[in-house]
């Protein structure tokens, strides 16, 4: 299985508190959870009115890692398509409906 659909593997969550999805799909591995190195950002002040109105009252610092991995799973899944595209050529229109029927139905 190659690297990027490996990093996207459902049996890699947390094991302890709320387990971080994209889509149904678990976007943070076991080793993500565990090491942490504080950095300093500069983000627009209505994303973070945004983000605290979206995530209630989760620590900022949490809300943030939640959504940076999911968005590089995401980055990661279209790579692995785009791969799979150029390998096997484009999707027939019926299965594109069906995955993403699939990829909006779940919760």
């Amino acid at each position: 299985m190659s690297t990027p659909a490996r990093k996207l593997a459902r049996d890699e969550a947390p094991t302890k508190g709320r387990r971080p999805r994209a889509r149904g799909i678990q976007v943070l591995a076991p080793e993500a959870v565990r090491e942490k190195e504080k950095v300093s950002i500069t983000l627009d002040r209505a994303l973070l009115e945004e983000l605290r109105a979206e995530f209630g009252g989760r620590a900022l610092s949490a809300s943030i890692n939640e959504l940076l991995h999911a968005a590089l799973a995401q980055e990661r899944l279209g790579r692995l398509v785009d791969e799979m595209v150029s390998e096997a050529g484009p999707p027939s229109p019926e299965a594109s409906e069906r995955v993403l029927s699939q990829w909006f139905d779940q919760s």
